[in-house]
């Protein structure tokens, strides 16, 4: 017989499709990307079409950003697979 070895690890999409519903990313990168050099926080989330949108707007002329702000700091913020960006560091 061979011998068996476990699958690899998931990668992308199918981790989000395994049902994991927390992010590998931090909050504290999303929170200094806000303040320091707002738009970037939605690239590093993989959001790339809403971070054009909220560089063209401005942060939705400042709503969107305050939005965001309160969304990174109490933990509801999500990557673009729709999981929880929860720990700091």
């Amino acid at each position: 017989m061979a011998e068996q070895f476990p699958p690899p690890p998931p990668f992308g999409n199918a981790v989000a499709a395994q049902g994991n519903d927390v992010s590998d990313k931090q909050i504290l990168p999303v929170v200094l990307f806000l303040i320091l050099l707002p738009t970037v926080h939605r690239f590093y989330v993989g959001k790339i079409g809403t971070g054009i949108l909220f560089f063209l707007t401005l942060g939705g002329v400042g709503l969107w950003w305050v939005y965001d702000v309160i969304m990174a700091i109490t933990g509801n913020f999500t990557d673009k697979y729709g999981r929880k960006i929860t720990r700091w560091i």
